[in-house]
């Protein structure tokens, strides 16, 4: 095991600067979503960067779960823990109650012997330290107070009340989290030389465990991404594993903390929806507007169990293959099963045990609030962008605020670049625009030239839009189509064969596949995926493409002829792109001939281009075609998306080629792809 730990490397840590998250600008397209989601204003868009104000951020790796470029990432305590195991040192992984969710086929008992067998000493459930804190939460419920009084279970919700919301940090319950009660237990019990680990599916814990207030009870959190990098080898086992019973102290109703009303369920109570006088909120955007309300006085409540997911089994590192409500029932499975064969007697025993651990804790002060602009600051950023009130704001949110008033705030408190405005840019481009056709007219340009010039301004205008539209509008898709592909498949493999409403299910299945297939065609024109350059031979890349068409029954009567020049030298390109493309045209093409006709597909060279021309026999193109051949959703066909052309060009143009069309009504149409022979990794001409 320690020379399986010490041939990983993990990038992501960095054990001077822990606990942060990253942004990966390279992949980063500049979307505004990570903006547009974060509850603390804590990213900044300046100068063509996305960056991550750590002294704001309060952890909830919203940013990182939701990011369509999986552009930011976290560091963590992962390379400290992998040192203690092949050091060989006493340690204790103290596993987060939301862990059956994520066992998928081993039993919690082989999940300990996996644990062990990569080198922790013990393995406890860290829903013990719930069930201490729950007997003290029941304690202060009991007893009466003047003023509500907010859980301190969540550490996102704790760090957003630190910084934001000062005004109710004296309403924060005094009470350490489950986390930090399990680690206080583990020293009471075994001293400071043994390491103490918690395993966890909440990104917040990173930073709480060096919180200053707490410090000193966890030597060290990773998330359950980490742990499944950890137990690569084992899960290569799977089922091959005997029963382990977890170490330490054992818990009773502790177990359900993870979920929806699991802090109130483990003091012992049944949480009652007319009970206002206790109030459980979860949700991002449920929580965060209650507690502005709670600060304002809008709302009340004795007690308030703020939540910032839908619970720890929602936690942003979490495995999202099951539902939430089917990770919620896999946590309260294990919690009953452990709990009939535990004697309640037995349980209070072991919670007096206990009694000398101190559960308290404190809160500092952590305001991070931004200085408010004055209402001429705001105007005349509105006005620089063009979006004064009442006619020029549009709201549209593509820069990631909400209002255009939003967006000027952030400029003027200096976490926004005033000019990252998309429909300002446009503008902008018109502009551009305008000076190219006044210089056209001045210089007398070539009017061949000038055409060019302004198609593609176009088309970067039409890109940058539809772009940012495409992205966007698959990552909205995405969720709600995989829950009804999900339940559909549910719903069919639960009819009897002879049900009648099979043949409807069926049909919403083939059309949420159909819609799946759009969505990847959106986010395929959208994200602009990094070319793998390397030595491609055109004349067998083509060969290749036709083995995958010629047997096809739209090809049974064409007549595909090849001219082919065997001189063509090896070029650097990617090989798998270029034969998307070629692809793309080909059944282009045979389309168009509705299976019956002549395709001619020539190879040639001049003193820098390999050229390809791919030419059918079918009608043509009409003129009004022609001009949108290559925008992006533009298709003549009944079930097309009417990307594959645009994604095509735009693979061309990466590789610095080009694509010409040449047609004329009922004389065919031919395709020309030039790319260059002096392309080189080297040279930096593919990127």
């Amino acid at each position: 095991m320690t020379q399986r730990l010490a041939q990983k490397h993990i990038p992501l840590v960095n054990t001077e600067k822990s606990f942060e998250i990253t942004v990966n600008n390279r992949k980063c397209r500049k979307c505004s979503y990570c903006i547009q989601i974060c509850p603390a204003k804590a990213i900044k868009f300046y100068r063509d960067q996305v960056t991550i104000i750590s002294e704001r951020c309060i952890m909830c790796g919203s940013c990182i779960t939701e990011c369509p470029q999986q552009a930011l990432s976290y560091r963590s305590g992962l390379q400290q823990v992998i040192d203690f195991l092949e050091n060989k040192e006493k340690t204790i992984a103290c596993v987060d109650p939301a862990f059956p969710a994520i066992l998928d086929f081993w039993t919690p008992g082989q999940f300990v012997t996996a644990l062990k067998k990569i080198g922790f000493t013990e393995v406890w459930e860290g829903a013990f330290g719930a069930e201490l804190i729950s007997q003290a939460y029941r304690k202060l419920l009991n007893e009466k107070t003047d003023k509500p009084l907010i859980s301190s279970f969540c550490p996102v919700i704790v760090f957003y009340i630190q910084k934001y919301l000062p005004q109710l940090i004296e309403n924060l319950v005094p009470i350490v989290s489950p986390m930090i009660a399990i680690g206080r237990i583990a020293r009471a019990i075994k001293g400071n030389d043994w390491k103490v680990i918690y395993i966890t599916p909440c990104l917040a814990q990173l930073k709480e465990m060096s919180s200053p207030e707490v410090a000193g009870a966890i030597d060290q959190v990773i998330t359950f991404k980490d742990l499944k990098r950890l137990l690569e080898d084992q899960l290569e086992r799977k089922e091959d594993h005997e029963e382990t019973p977890f170490d330490g102290p054992k818990p009773f109703l502790g177990r359900v903390i993870s979920v929806i009303g699991g802090l109130y369920r483990s003091t012992g109570s049944q949480f009652d929806i007319l009970m206002d006088d206790i109030t459980v909120t979860y949700g991002h955007r449920r929580t965060i507007g209650s507690l502005n309300q709670l600060a304002v006085g809008f709302i009340k409540a004795r007690f308030f169990d703020f939540l910032f997911c839908h619970g720890c089994v929602d936690g942003p590192f979490i495995s999202r293959d099951l539902s939430v409500i089917a990770r919620r029932q896999k946590v309260v499975r294990y919690a009953k099963q452990e709990m009939e064969k535990q004697d309640v007697l037995s349980v209070i025993t072991e919670l007096d045990r206990f009694e000398f651990v101190d559960l308290s804790r404190s809160f500092l002060n952590m305001e991070q609030r931004l200085p408010t602009p004055t209402e001429e600051q705001i105007r005349a950023i509105l006005k620089k962008i063009d979006k004064l009130p009442p006619n020029k704001n549009l709201d549209c949110r593509a820069c990631g605020y909400a209002s255009c008033r939003e967006k000027a705030i952030a400029v003027a408190q200096g976490i926004a670049d005033e000019e990252y405005c998309l429909p300002y840019l446009l503008e902008q481009s018109k502009k551009i625009y305008r000076e190219l056709e006044k210089s056209h007219r001045e210089l007398q340009m070539s009017h061949q030239a000038l055409e060019q010039a302004q198609a593609q301004l176009i088309r970067t205008e039409k890109l940058a839009s539809i772009g940012q539209l495409a992205a966007g509008v698959a990552h909205e898709i995405n969720n709600p189509l995989g829950t009804i592909m999900i339940y559909a498949h549910l719903l069919y493999k639960n009819l009897d064969k002879d049900d009648p409403r099979r043949e409807d299910v069926e049909l919403i299945i083939s059309e949420a596949n159909r819609a799946k297939e759009i969505v990847q065609g959106l986010l395929s024109f959208a994200r602009e995926t990094k070319l793998k350059p390397g030595p491609v031979n055109i004349n067998d890349l083509i060969e290749d493409v036709l083995g995958l068409v010629v047997n096809q029954s739209l090809f049974h009567n064409i007549k595909i002829e090849k001219r082919i020049d065997e001189e063509l030298p090896t070029i650097v390109a990617d090989e798998t792109k270029l034969k998307q493309v070629f692809l793309n045209i080909i059944l282009n093409a045979a389309q168009a001939m509705e299976g019956n006709g002549r395709l001619i597909i020539t190879t040639t060279k001049d003193k820098k281009y390999i050229k390809i021309r791919i030419q059918d026999t079918g009608p043509g193109i009409p003129p009004e075609i022609m001009a949108n051949l290559f925008s992006p959703f533009f298709t003549t066909k009944e079930k097309g998306t009417g990307l594959g052309l645009a994604i095509s060009y735009g693979i061309i143009e990466r590789h610095k080629g080009k694509i010409d069309v040449e047609t004329g009504m009922g004389k065919g149409t031919a395709f020309i792809i030039s790319l260059p022979m002096d392309a080189s990794e080297d040279e930096g001409v593919i990127k």
